[in-house]
């Protein structure tokens, strides 16, 4: 059943002018038709009772969870080739509650501030789509992308850096994340293709980061961050 991010006011039900387009001429909605509906992360069953001008209201709340215990923010850095997009929608579709985009020493793309801005937006489509597909029932949040010493700020309960130089190559990442407890904030932070500087791992160190291993072997940036979600979800959902 399809799912929507909404607002609603008592049961009547109001879409984005994106998702009322995409449910009257994509899924070619008939009146009855019955679709799902979360708003501030609560979760409804809805129908569809009028297409012109296009009406839904509440039939009964829905009791689902699809929310990890603990959060995880996931700090990636901007990728060529749009793998960058790849790790938001795949680290949506993995539960992360949040993200924040950043450009570090190495990073090969370099922006203009109405590039940032674009590619924000995107993100920002990129992140509802993959959410509603999944069936979250929160859309994560986006930071504006951030330079590695605002990352190095940004607040969370714990805070992870992939840097195999520090860890010895050690697969830490259970002992690591056994630390997060359920209502915690864990934020993640994964570099560019070519990795963290030393003197960038020297600073996180520095400010209290914790440096983890993704294993034996080198990860290209975008599966480092998608790894590193799914160990923290696999984890998490055991709990």
């Amino acid at each position: 059943m399809e799912r929507f991010f909404a607002s609603r006011n008592g049961k009547d039900v109001f879409l984005t002018p994106e998702d009322e387009h995409h449910l009257l001429h994509v899924l070619r909605a008939e009146v009855g038709m019955e679709v799902e509906v979360v708003d501030e992360g609560d979760l409804f069953l809805a129908k569809v009772v009028s297409l012109n001008p296009c009406r839904l209201t509440i039939v009964r709340p829905l009791e689902r969870n699809g929310e990890l215990p603990a959060k995880l923010v996931l700090a990636f850095s901007l990728l060529k080739g749009g793998h960058d997009e790849l790790v938001l929608m795949k680290g949506t579709e993995l539960g992360a509650s949040a993200f924040v985009p950043f450009i570090s020493s190495r990073c090969i793309i370099r922006l203009e501030e109405k590039e940032k801005e674009k590619r924000f937006a995107r993100y920002q489509k990129i992140v509802a789509g993959a959410a509603s597909q999944s069936k979250r029932l929160t859309v994560p949040s986006l930071s504006p992308i951030l330079s590695f010493a605002q990352t190095l700020a940004y607040p969370a309960d714990h805070h992870f850096f992939a840097y195999e130089n520090l860890a010895d190559g050690t697969f830490n990442l259970p002992e690591a994340f056994a630390s997060v407890k359920p209502g915690e904030t864990a934020l993640c932070m994964v570099g560019p293709e070519g990795g963290f500087s030393p003197e960038e791992a020297k600073e996180a160190v520095n400010k209290g980061w914790t440096s983890v291993s993704l294993g034996r072997r080198i990860l290209r940036a975008e599966t480092a961050s998608l790894y590193l979600a799914s160990v923290f979800a696999f984890l998490e959902e055991r709990k």
